[in-house]
C-alpha cells in the first residue's frame, strides 16, 4: 500500500493556543494540496510544555475535538500532535490518530515521561495500536522512542506504522553536552533508523522546530524530524531545527521484504510459542 505522510516540523508559541491551531490549519491545507492522506504534529505542539502551568491543560477535549473538525473539513487524517488534557485522575500527556471522517481511531497517553514532566503528569500505562485505512498504527511520544520494549509491545499487536510527536531539545543531555553538544541530535537519528530496522515497521518522527524561552529557562530543538523504514533508513529527514514541512510516500510492501528478510517478528513469535 502506498499513501503521502506530511511532517511538521512546528515552531510552538508557548502559551498561545489560538495562534497556534490558526498555524496548524495552514499547515494541513498544504498537506492536502500536496494531496499527502496523514498530517503529524509534534508534541505539545498547542500550548508548548506546560512546565507546572496547569491553567492551560485542556479539560474538556476542546482541542482533539477542533482537530477532528479540521480532519472532516480537510479529509486527512490527523495526529496533532500531543495535548495536556486533565480528568479526576490527573493530567496526561496525550496523542490521538483521528480519521478524516473525524473519527478517532486510537489514542495514547504517554508512558514514558520525561524528567521534568514528572512532577505534574501522570504516566500512562498502555500501548495503543488500532487499525486504519493505511494499516496498523501505533502511536508513542517522545522520551518512549528509547524504551524497546514499547516496540515489542507493538510488534506483538501487529504493528506497521508507528508515530511520534516529540519535543527534544539539545539540552535534554544534561552533563552530556560537555562531551558533544550534538549528542542528543546523534540520539535521536540513531534511534529512528534502528527502531525501523529492529521491528520491521515505518516510523513517523515530528519534533519541534527553533527555540524556546520562558520562566527563565532556555530549550533548543533538535529538529531531525523524519521518517524511517527498514532497508532504507530515513526516506526523508529535516537536517535542521527550523519550521517546515515535507510530504513523504511510503509504501507498506517493503515491510513484508524485512519479515521475509530477517525474520525478526518470526523469531519473536516462536519464542512466545
Amino acid at each position: 500500500m502506498q499513501f503521502k505522510i506530511a511532517v511538521v516540523q512546528f515552531a510552538i508559541q508557548q502559551f498561545a493556543p489560538d495562534k497556534n491551531l490558526k498555524k496548524a490549519e495552514h499547515f494541513i491545507q498544504q498537506a492536502v494540496a500536496a494531496q499527502a492522506q496523514i498530517i503529524v504534529f509534534p508534541e505539545d505542539c498547542i500550548t508548548g510544555p506546560l512546565s507546572g502551568h496547569k491553567e492551560y491543560a485542556d479539560y474538556e477535549q476542546r482541542y482533539v475535538k477542533h482537530f477532528q473538525q479540521l480532519a472532516r473539513q480537510y479529509a486527512i487524517d490527523i495526529v496533532p500532535g500531543s495535548i495536556i488534557e486533565g480528568d479526576a485522575n490527573g493530567l496526561f500527556n496525550t496523542t490521538y490518530y483521528i480519521d478524516k471522517t473525524g473519527t478517532i481511531r486510537g489514542h495514547y497517553q504517554k508512558v514514558n515521561l520525561w524528567l521534568p514532566e514528572r512532577s505534574y503528569i501522570t504516566a500512562g500505562n498502555e500501548v495503543a495500536v488500532f487499525t486504519t485505512d493505511f494499516g496498523r498504527v501505533g502511536l508513542m511520544i517522545c522520551w518512549d522512542l528509547m524504551f524497546p520494549e514499547m516496540f515489542r509491545a507493538m510488534v506483538r499487536q501487529d504493528v506497521d506504522l508507528v508515530i511520534c510527536p516529540s519535543y527534544w531539545c539539545f539540552e535534554d543531555a544534561g552533563d552530556g553536552m560537555k562531551h558533544d553538544a550534538n549528542s542528543e541530535i546523534k540520539l535521536v537519528n540513531a534511534l529512528c533508523v534502528a527502531r525501523a530496522f529492529e521491528n520491521e515497521l515505518i516510523l513517523v518522527y515530528a519534533n519541534a522546530a527553533g527555540r524556546q524561552n520562558f520562566a527563565g529557562c532556555e530549550e533548543n530543538l533538535v529538529g531531525r524530524s523524519q521518517v524511517t523504514v527498514p532497508f532504507k533508513g530515513a526516506l526523508a529527514q529535516l537536517d535542521h531545527n527550523r519550521e517546515a514541512m515535507f510530504v513523504q510516500e511510503v509504501d507498506t510492501t517493503i515491510l513484508q521484504d524485512a519479515a521475509r528478510s530477517y525474520e525478526i517478528r518470526l523469531d519473536l513469535q516462536r519464542r512466545r510459542d
